[in-house]
């Protein structure tokens, strides 16, 4: 991986295929506003839930943390105009959730861990 976007990239088909192989259905990718973008939007029973994405190289993770850590109040504003801006659109009775998932790259392969409901309740 050459650029920052073509990991991240990279990091988000990684993510779509983890989520498929835990029958997520995806709805939605890259869905933009003008507050923002949500990464990955998925059905998954109940919920619909609004992904987040964080690619980082394994080696990296001990100069900057694990990638979560990049969803700051900011980031996490921007996604709640964008998510309420969805919901308004699709009219979906689905519970909304917000999730991270994060994508360690290593030589090695990749490593992925899902933070489910990554902000607690949604006001």
């Amino acid at each position: 991986m050459s650029t920052k976007k073509e990991t991240g990239d990279y990091g988000e088909r990684l993510a779509k295929r983890y989520l498929r192989f835990r029958f997520y259905r995806i709805l939605e990718t890259n869905y933009k506003t003008r507050h923002g973008e949500i990464d990955i939007i998925a059905k998954k029973g109940k919920h619909i839930v609004f992904i987040e994405v964080k690619t980082r190289k394994q080696e990296h993770t001990e100069v900057y943390g694990r990638p979560a850590l990049a969803v700051n109040y900011q980031k996490r504003e921007h996604m709640r105009y964008s998510i309420k801006s969805y919901l308004a659109r699709s009219n979906s009775k689905l519970i909304p959730r917000i999730d991270i998932i994060e994508v360690y790259l290593s030589e090695k392969g990749h490593r992925i861990e899902h933070i489910k409901n990554a902000f607690g309740a949604q006001g």
